[in-house]
């Protein structure tokens, strides 16, 4: 069965990227948003079985969307692929985000594989 995949990045050619990387493993059910204060009651009315989700974004960043999906309960436990450029400047948070089994820390620029394989760490039965 293949994920409904969300994607939040403030980066709309960014999006296009991630849109066109996950049909390519067979991932054609996506919503994207480019500003966190309209995907937020959107991904906790109805959570995807995976979220791209940038860190660096204006107004509600990544890592406070990524908080706030955390601490609700029907988001707690959703898959969460953390997407940034920025990766050197989160190392408290990253020790935050490594012992959460939910996310994954996926530096940009990143290959298909890799994409592939961050999908497959946190859905184990998902395969492309």
């Amino acid at each position: 069965m293949l994920p409904a995949v969300a994607v939040l990045d403030d980066s709309s050619e960014f999006q296009q990227l991630l849109q066109a990387m996950l049909n390519y493993l067979g991932i054609t059910e996506i919503s994207a948003w480019i500003n966190s204060q309209e995907a937020l009651p959107a991904l906790l009315a109805s959570p995807p079985d995976l979220l791209l989700l940038d860190i660096m974004m204006g107004g509600i960043g990544g890592l406070d969307v990524w908080s706030r999906l955390r601490s609700a309960p029907e988001t707690r436990q959703l898959p969460i692929i953390l997407c940034t450029a920025a990766i050197n400047s989160l190392v408290e948070d990253e020790m935050r985000l490594q012992q959460d089994p939910y996310t994954q820390m996926l530096p940009k620029p990143f290959t298909l594989d890799e994409l592939k394989q961050a999908i497959a760490a946190l859905i184990p039965h998902w395969n492309a």
